[in-house]
């Protein structure tokens, strides 16, 4: 059984926003989106999906070629390049199914994300002035915020130096720019305005974004800035070490898995210089509270619950162990170590989705409760009350070359 949330629907305007190819603005302008027309109708379920979790039935097909994200009660996804369209494709699409806005541009500006500008959920797309028609690579790449509700632009476009690398609002070259030498340049911009912002030190580096705070490295310390004013949050010299780190000198830093930090928790990695002992530890972004220790675990995987105000972490004891913490005090809210691992995919209102020994589980993410077992097909995104889940691949299918329709089916359900 699933614990849902409420929600309300959004007006939208019967008009909504696609960008167009990445090319064509004239010479010295930013590159820049373009609107368009098109239409909204939500498309039927596919008669190959099966019923899902808590018996819910398939409500409509989401137009994503790969794993869509949510922001507020909207899901935005990606799809792939058609034989008769070279773009790539980025669309918001509410709970009932409707394709609220959409944005066209060259697979070179395939990188998006999602954020929060002054309260408004937001979506971070870019664009540049490549031509996939005749292979003009970028020499401009701009980011651009949209309204998840309406595709209304919030800010951009706003040069950047490279593609979207995250987490958060983190932009640069994916390689380094010489083998064996430092990375290429990286600029965190501000949630708020779109503007990049100033690191705390000359030689501070963007680590992690979430929502207008963004923690930077730098020799052997991290720093948290409120990325609209511009201050420092907190830094690892001046908050409380773990428990079980002991005292003396400290050598913090972000722990380099993405999975191992997740909206506003983040995972910090203390050691002492001789590195004679090591502890992991969870952190509030905002403020440097201690969350939990974790000890000497190097693998962990969080999902944040903020509506149940728990965070739930896999990956522990070489992904034998799962434990659940309260955000706000710390306490341990469940521990799981049965001799058949579990797997956590997703966490929404109040419930844990995903697999324990090859069948689809639910889970109360407060109590650690099995809540149903079964075999849908697991969820990899929710908003609302609906939840999207992909179907298994045709029997006909071969592996995905990135063209649409190449990718699984991925079916919304809800009562």
């Amino acid at each position: 059984m699933r614990h849902r949330g409420t929600w309300h629907a959004v007006a939208v305007a019967a008009a909504t926003i696609v960008l167009a190819a990445c090319g064509g603005q004239e010479k010295g302008d930013l590159p820049a989106p373009a609107p368009v027309t098109l239409p909204t109708a939500a498309e039927p379920p596919s008669p190959r999906a099966p019923d899902g979790p808590d018996n819910e039935r398939p409500r409509w097909t989401a137009p994503f070629d790969d794993v869509p994200r949510t922001a507020g009660e909207t899901f935005i996804g990606l799809g792939f390049p058609a034989d008769d369209n070279a773009d790539l494709s980025i669309s918001g699409v509410s709970p009932e199914g409707e394709t609220r806005w959409a944005v066209r541009t060259n697979p070179s500006c395939v990188g998006y994300g999602v954020t929060d500008v002054v309260g408004t959920p937001a979506a971070v797309i870019l664009a540049s002035d490549a031509d996939a028609r005749d292979g003009t690579l970028a020499t401009r790449i701009t980011a651009n915020a949209y309204d998840v509700r309406d595709g209304r632009r919030l800010w951009g476009p706003s040069p950047v130096p490279g593609s979207l690398l995250g987490p958060g609002l983190i932009f640069g070259t994916a390689t380094p720019s010489v083998v064996g030498g430092s990375q290429g340049e990286r600029v965190m911009l501000a949630a708020r305005s779109g503007q990049p912002v100033r690191p705390p030190a000359e030689d501070a580096r963007p680590l992690y974004e979430h929502h207008g705070t963004g923690l930077f490295g730098s020799e052997g310390a991290v720093t948290a800035v409120d990325t609209a004013a511009g201050s420092v949050s907190w830094n690892s010299d001046r908050i409380p070490a773990p428990p079980g780190f002991g005292t003396g000198p400290r050598h913090v830093e972000l722990l380099d898995s993405i999975p191992a930090s997740s909206a506003n928790v983040v995972a910090l990695r203390w050691t002492h210089p001789d590195e004679r002992s090591a502890s992991t530890a969870l952190h509030d972004l905002g403020t440097g509270r201690l969350i939990a220790d974790l000890g000497d675990q190097a693998e962990p995987r969080t999902s944040v619950d903020h509506q149940a105000g728990a965070v739930v972490v896999s990956g522990l004891d070489q992904y034998r162990t799962i434990r659940a913490f309260d955000i706000g005090t710390g306490a341990e809210l469940w521990r799981d170590d049965d001799a058949k691992p579990l797997e956590i995919t997703l966490v929404h209102d109040g419930t844990a989705h995903g697999t324990r020994s090859g069948r689809s589980v639910t889970i109360d993410v407060r109590t650690g409760n099995t809540l149903a077992s079964g075999d849908w097909p697991v969820p990899v995104a929710a908003a609302a009350d609906v939840l999207i889940a992909p179907l298994p691949p045709r029997p006909e299918a071969g592996p995905s070359g990135r063209t649409a329709g190449e990718g699984p089916d991925y079916i919304a359900y809800g009562k």
